[in-house]
């Protein structure tokens, strides 16, 4: 498991090594790397998120939460990474 977390760029759960800062709804947010682009995306189409998490090399893990209510399981976003 920590030689796939190691590989895609992402660390353990637990650990935020790998998070970078966003700023959300007025504040700031550390977002995974593997899914900045994504939360970035959803809020500048205001789409406000409220949690994410890419799954720390566990895809099944990997989500983004919207303030209003919806949750976005995320897929696929290690596959170009193997």
């Amino acid at each position: 498991m920590k030689e796939l977390v190691k590989n895609r760029g992402c660390t353990p759960r637990g650990e935020y090594k790998c998070q970078i800062p966003m700023p959300i709804n007025g504040r700031i947010q550390g977002i995974d790397f593997c899914i900045a682009d994504i939360v970035a995306a959803l809020n500048a189409a205001n789409l406000t998120t409220i949690a994410s998490c890419c799954g720390h090399g566990n895809e099944k893990l990997a989500r983004i939460d919207l303030c209003d209510g919806r949750v976005l399981h995320i897929s696929g976003i290690f596959k170009d990474k193997q």
